[in-house]
């Protein structure tokens, strides 16, 4: 009969499985529609692991705080970092498993997406470990055995587990370490017990060690994993004042858990000893922002958050389209009412060690969002998922208790028992179908959720890749997120983001094709770059934006003049032409890197007279395409105007200066070169 049971046991759990993972990997190509940014992101960082880069990597402008970060520790170079610093930093398992897909699917939407929603499948199994180890058939007399195969359910089933399964990003992956440490711990704490051990063998041992070993490992998934030691250090001093038995059969194990977590974390402790910035810069970051702070009173902003969360939870959702369909609260009624008398079933037996360190460890992992500026964030409650839905499970197991227990008339005990259990299950298959008709119904259809998440970025980079599998990909104009479309190109290196002007041409790499991808309004920008590459084929408008193709071989309107000279051997000038009317001058210079550089210069164009005194000028980074952005080998075409100075007569001998500086200290870039010496009168000769 046992192993019948157990058999049975083993066909739903295979089942509840198989259901979770149709959840989370059914249609995961194109649900979420396109990329959002942060998924990006992550998958740039496991593009360059796969490419032997070493790190840190950043990969858009915005991220200055890496000077701040590196102020009195230089970054040290590294192949394989166990820290991402980029977009705020990130802890790095879910990228290093993200580049082992990435091998295997490509770099597609769904290879990033796959590692959370394996994580979302595996999350389930641990939940039946977890809750098994917690509450079994030797612990309860009741209906506390159905526990474990109810928790794996509701976490199968919960719309926010299914949901950040299908997004890119970490919050999924702590959520199977964190609940793999919980198990470990009370499979230990039990095994003693259940085989009568006189003293621990050696499989004891074992199980604290590998407790250990996920409590260390869970720090490198998540920031939230950093409160989950909380867990224990508020647990375990509780636990061993209630039992002393309990202390002196299991504070060396408890020991030895904690020392297993310490070295296995230690790596990134180490990192953040070295870099301590990057420790509490996303806690920072993400405690003082959003529409909850209360600005200088950050315990006024907890406070509120604790009943922004609990609503969140029960009844009010989050509002936020990427996190949530907005407004669905975290349960659903059904799932809601379970969680209730759960909580009540704990609280009743909050005496026993097991009811302690679940409460716990649900308060704990709502830390997370109550500390955030942004509460309630679901993202930040993925830790809470799991204590969440054993909560949940021991509300259904309360019910189904009280059920067969009513006098169902002449249908007798067995007719109770099977009505029991079609109200059970009736409810059950309403929450599943809940949940799968907000997910993939209701939030599916939502008309915003495609630009949530960047699918016209995503189109526009997978444009970009195919029209021009081999060219550089110029796009206008400067934008802050360009992860989408880097990681749709699969090589960051070949995009050049500029805010495209009628002065100047980013002429590309000669010998080297190019793309150019201009905002529709830009049409008096896309004729300039038409004159200066006639041989360009415009083609289709895709996403809002307009193409220009440049082959390879492509004629290009060439300056004037050939020059060669050096600036710092960072710029080299490469051509030039003047021409002037009776009001200005017009100077069109034709730059080429030679190195990259770190810094933004200021290009100038001066005129002096016979004594060297300035009579005219113009000083000014290059327009829309600032010099830290310039790769080695591209052309760069620009264009000044200088007024003509008052006074000046038509035969008065002038020079033509050129040269660059660093606005800041005023540091030259090379030498101040000579580019012509001439009359105004002369000008129509020059041109």
């Amino acid at each position: 009969m046992v192993a019948n049971n157990r058999r049975i046991s083993g066909y739903f759990l295979l089942a509840v499985i198989l259901l979770a993972a149709f959840f989370r990997f059914w249609q995961l190509e194109s649900l979420p529609p396109g990329l959002y940014h942060d998924e990006a992101y992550n998958g740039l960082d496991a593009l360059s692991l796969n490419q032997g880069k070493l790190f840190p990597q950043f990969y858009e402008g915005w991220e200055g705080y890496a000077a701040d970060a590196h102020a009195e520790q230089p970054a040290k170079a590294t192949r394989f970092p166990v820290f991402f610093e980029g977009n705020y930093g990130r802890e790095p398992l879910h990228i290093y498993l993200m580049a082992l897909s990435i091998n295997l699917f490509g770099a597609t939407p769904f290879a990033i997406r796959a590692i959370p929603a394996a994580a979302g499948v595996l999350a389930v199994a641990a939940t039946f470990l977890a809750a098994r180890m917690l509450f079994s058939e030797r612990e309860e007399a009741d209906g506390s055995y159905l526990v474990p195969l109810l928790a794996a359910l509701v976490v199968a089933i919960l719309y926010p587990a299914i949901h950040f399964s299908r997004f890119g990003i970490r919050a999924m992956v702590f959520v199977p370490v964190e609940t793999m440490a919980v198990a470990c711990f009370w499979w230990g704490v039990s095994r003693r017990e259940k085989k009568k051990l006189a003293k621990s063998d050696a499989a004891t041992w074992l199980i604290f060690l590998l407790s250990g070993f996920f409590l260390g490992l869970a720090l490198y998934t998540f920031a939230a994993s950093r409160l989950l030691p909380l867990v224990w250090i508020i647990f375990v001093p509780l636990w061993f004042l209630q039992d002393r038995e309990a202390f002196w059969i299991h504070w060396r194990h408890v020991a030895g858990m904690a020392g297993a977590a310490l070295l296995t974390s230690l790596p990134l402790l180490l990192f953040f000893l070295r870099y301590p910035y990057y420790f509490v810069f996303r806690i920072a970051y993400v405690a003082n922002r959003g529409k909850g702070v209360i600005e200088g009173r950050p315990g006024m902003t907890w406070l509120l958050n604790v009943g922004r969360v609990l609503r969140g939870l029960l009844w009010q959702g989050e509002t936020h389209l990427r996190h949530n369909l907005p407004g669905r609260p975290y349960l659903d009624p059904i799932q809601a009412v379970f969680f209730l008398l759960g909580v009540i079933k704990t609280l009743r037996r909050i005496a026993q060690p097991r009811f302690q360190f679940l409460l716990i460890w649900f308060v704990v992992m709502l830390l997370p969002s109550i500390l955030s500026g942004d509460a309630p964030h679901f993202g930040r409650l993925s830790g809470a998922a799991v204590p969440m839905a054993i909560l949940v499970a021991l509300g259904i197991a309360w019910l189904y208790d009280r059920l067969r227990l009513i006098k169902w008339g002449r249908y007798g005990s067995g007719g109770a028992q099977k009505a029991t259990i079609l109200i059970i299950v009736s409810l059950l298959m309403a929450s599943t179908l809940w949940s799968a008709v907000d997910y993939f119904v209701r939030y599916a259809q939502h008309p915003d959720l495609a630009t949530d998440f960047y699918l016209a970025d995503w189109q526009l980079g997978q444009y970009a890749r195919e029209e021009g599998a081999d060219s550089l990909v110029y796009l206008s104009p400067t934008q802050e997120e360009l992860a989408t479309i880097l990681y749709a190109l699969e090589d960051g290196e070949r995009l050049r983001n500029y805010s495209s002007s009628q002065e100047l041409v980013p002429a590309g790499v000669p010998g080297t094709a190019a793309l150019y991808l201009l905002r529709a309004d830009e049409q008096a920008e896309l004729a300039a770059l038409r004159a200066y590459f006639p041989e360009g084929k415009p083609g289709r408008e895709i996403e809002g934006y307009l193409p220009l193709k440049v082959g390879a071989d492509a004629a290009r309107n060439r300056l004037a003049a050939e020059t060669d000279l050096d600036f710092g051997q960072a710029i080299r000038l490469i051509g030039l032409s003047i021409a002037g009317d009776d009001e200005s001058l017009q100077v069109r210079l034709a730059w080429q890197g030679e190195a990259e550089m770190e810094k933004n210069y200021t290009a100038f164009i001066h005129l002096v007279n016979g004594a060297g005194n300035l009579l005219a000028q113009q000083d000014r980074q290059p327009a829309g395409y600032p010099t830290s952005d310039w790769q080695p080998g591209e052309v760069v075409v620009d264009s000044f105007a200088v007024s003509r100075p008052d006074g000046l007569a038509a035969d008065d001998e002038i020079s033509l200066r050129t040269g660059f500086y660093y606005l800041p200290t005023s540091e030259a870039l090379g030498e101040t070169v000579e580019l012509a010496s001439f009359t105004w009168e002369q000008l129509d000769l020059a041109e």
